[in-house]
C-alpha cells in the first residue's frame, strides 16, 4: 500500500494535464501483461494471459455455450457420433485463414496430428493423447477417431484444440515454433506484433465469418508488458494504459478513487477451495480424523469471507461443492458442511484435540488475504494455523513430497469447465494420494466412458458426494477477476463463456 500510495503521489502533478485514455481515438486499447510471452499457442505455451489473445486469433471446431448449456457450430458446421469411438465433422467451405487459405480437412489432421505426436512440445499431453487418428473423408469432411470411448471428446474439442495453418504448420522448420512465428488462424483477431519487449498487437480480422455471435468490438488490442503492479497503477492514473487485470483489491480500491477510473469485477471459473492431507503423508496425524477434517470446515465462515475478503465478492458464486453452475456434468446432493464453531470445538474434544493442534497451510499468493481470514477462524476453534503463500512451483514441490497438511490453490475450471476435468486436476496423480479414494477413482473412470449426459452428472454426484461426507474439500468461493480501466473502457459478456474474458469482450462506452 505505502508503494501504490508513492506512486499515485508521484503522478497526481500530471493527472489533470495528461490526456486521458486518448487511445480510443485510435480505437486501441493498451493492456497490461503480467507475465510476458513470446509465443501464442495454447499447446506449448497456456498461460492466463495469452489466452486472452490466442482464444480470439485461433477458432475451434465447436463452441460449447455455456448460457444455453448446448454446443453451437463453429469452424464445423456439422457433426455426429458415429459410434463411441469416432466423431465426424463437416467443416464450413467458406472460412479463411488471416493470410488468405481456405480452411480445409488437411488443416485439422496437420493440427491434430502435431499436438499428439510424442515429439512434440506439448504441455498437458493428457488433453490431446485420446486421439488415434484424425480420417480425411473429403476437404471438408473427416473423422476423429478416439484411442478409447471417451465420453469428454466433444467438449474436449469445443476448449482445447484450437486449429492452425495446416500449410503453414507443415512447411515450419521446428513446428513448435509456430505460435511464435506463424500465429496465423481464422479468429476475430490477428496478430501483427509479437515480440518479447513490444508485447503483443492484435487487430480485427474483417474476414471473420465462424460465428454471428462473437464480434472484435475494439479495432486493436496491444497487450504490453508490464510485469510491475505499481508501474501499472501509475500507467493507468496517467493514462499509459486502458486496462489491467488482477491488480491486489487494495490497489483496485485506491484506483477506483480517481474519476478516470474505473474498478469492475467479473466472476469466473476460478475455484478457490481448502483440501486436507486424510493420509497423514505429512506427518499431521489429526487430519486422517474425519472428525478434525469436518471441525476445520466447520470453523470457516465463508458468507462473512465471501463478503467482506473476496475482491468483488458481491459476484461471487457461492459454492456447495467443487463446481459451478456453469460446470458440465456438476450434480451433487450433500452440500458442503455448515459453519458451526461451537460443533467444530465438539468434534475437536471427541477427537481428542480438546486444546486444539498446530496446522501448515499452504495458500496460493495471490489468495493470502482469504488464506489469512480462514486462519483466523481456525484460531477462533483452537487450531492454531501458520499460512505460507506460495507460487505454483513450490505447490507442486510440496505435494509431490507429500509435504501438503492443508492447502489452498485457485483452480480456473472455466478454462474447460467440465466435472471430468476437475476431477482429472484435483483427484489423479500426487493429488489423490492425500485422499486415496476408490469411490471417487471408480466415478471418475466410470464418468469418462459414459456418453449420456444424465447418466454422466448421477455417476460424478456419487463422487462429489464423498468429497463433502469425507471431508477432504471445502469450496469456498468462486474468485472474480479484477479489472482496473480506464472510464471510456467497458467489459462485455463473452458470448459463449460464463467465467471468462476475452480481447473480444474489451469495447468502448
Amino acid at each position: 500500500m505505502r508503494l501504490l500510495k508513492s506512486a499515485l503521489l508521484a503522478t497526481a502533478a500530471i493527472v489533470c494535464a495528461a490526456p486521458a485514455f486518448a487511445q480510443k481515438s485510435q480505437d486501441t486499447i493498451r493492456v497490461a501483461i503480467n507475465n510476458p510471452f513470446v509465443a501464442l499457442s495454447s499447446y506449448n505455451l497456456p498461460l492466463d494471459e495469452a489466452s486472452v489473445f490466442y482464444s480470439e486469433v485461433y477458432e475451434r471446431l465447436v463452441y460449447y455455450d455455456e448460457h444455453t448449456q448446448k454446443y453451437a457450430p463453429a469452424l464445423a458446421k456439422a457433426w455426429k457420433r458415429i459410434d463411441n469411438m469416432t466423431l465426424e465433422f463437416e467443416l464450413r467451405d467458406d472460412i479463411k485463414f488471416h493470410n488468405g487459405k481456405v480452411l480445409d480437412s488437411s488443416d485439422v489432421k496437420a493440427t491434430i496430428d502435431y499436438i499428439t505426436d510424442p515429439k512434440a512440445k506439448v504441455q498437458y499431453a493428457p488433453r490431446y493423447t485420446w486421439v488415434k487418428s484424425v480420417e480425411i473423408l473429403s476437404p471438408t469432411k473427416f473423422r476423429i477417431h478416439s484411442t478409447e470411448p471417451t465420453a469428454t471428446d466433444l467438449a474436449l474439442l469445443s476448449y482445447r484444440f484450437h486449429i492452425w495453418n495446416g500449410e503453414l504448420l507443415n512447411k515450419a522448420e521446428d513446428k513448435d515454433d509456430y505460435g511464435r512465428v506463424n500465429p496465423v488462424g481464422t479468429g476475430i483477431y490477428k496478430v501483427t506484433t509479437l515480440d518479447k519487449n513490444k508485447g503483443i498487437v492484435a487487430e480485427r480480422y474483417d474476414g471473420f465469418n465462424t460465428s454471428p455471435n462473437k464480434k472484435a468490438q475494439i479495432k486493436r488490442v496491444h497487450g504490453i508488458p508490464m510485469p510491475d503492479r505499481q508501474t501499472q497503477a501509475a500507467q493507468l492514473m496517467t493514462g499509459g494504459l486502458d486496462l489491467a487485470r488482477n491488480l491486489s483489491p487494495d490497489s483496485a480500491k485506491e484506483l477506483g478513487t480517481n474519476p478516470n477510473l474505473k474498478v469492475t469485477y467479473v466472476d469466473t471459473g476460478n475455484l478457490f477451495y481448502i483440501a486436507l492431507d486424510s493420509q497423514n503423508l505429512s506427518g499431521n496425524k489429526a487430519l486422517s480424523d474425519i472428525r478434525v477434517r469436518k471441525a476445520i470446515m466447520m470453523a470457516v465462515n465463508r458468507e462473512e469471507i465471501i463478503k467482506y475478503i473476496v475482491p468483488g465478492g458481491d459476484v461471487a458464486e457461492h459454492i456447495q461443492a467443487d463446481c459451478f453452475k456453469a460446470t458440465i456434468a456438476c450434480r451433487y446432493s450433500v452440500p458442503a458442511p455448515k459453519f458451526d464453531p461451537a460443533g467444530a470445538k465438539k468434534l475437536l474434544a471427541e477427537a481428542g484435540y480438546p486444546n486444539g493442534f498446530d496446522l501448515e497451510y499452504l495458500v496460493f499468493a495471490p489468495n493470502r488475504p482469504i488464506g489469512e481470514a480462514i486462519a483466523g477462524d481456525l484460531y477462533k476453534v483452537g487450531i492454531r494455523t501458520t499460512v505460507q503463500p506460495a507460487d505454483i512451483n513450490l505447490y507442486r514441490r510440496q505435494q509431490g513430497d507429500g509435504k501438503l497438511q492443508a492447502w489452498s490453490i485457485l483452480f480456473p475450471t472455466g478454462s474447460y469447465p467440465d466435472a471430468g476435468n476437475i476431477f482429472s486436476v484435483l483427484f489423479t496423480g500426487p493429488a489423490m494420494k492425500y485422499f486415496q479414494d476408490d469411490v471417487i477413482e471408480k466415478a471418475m473412470k466410470d464418468g469418462e466412458a459414459e456418453f449420456d449426459p444424465e447418466k454422466r452428472a448421477e455417476i460424478y454426484k456419487v463422487a462429489f458426494n464423498r468429497i463433502n461426507e469425507q471431508a477432504y474439500h471445502l469450496p469456498v468461493s468462486s474468485i472474480p477477476t479484477v479489472y482496473v480501466h480506464g472510464k471510456d473502457v467497458k467489459l462485455t459478456n463473452n458470448p459463449y463463456s460464463a467465467g471468462e474474458n476475452y480481447a473480444g469482450d474489451y469495447a468502448w462506452n
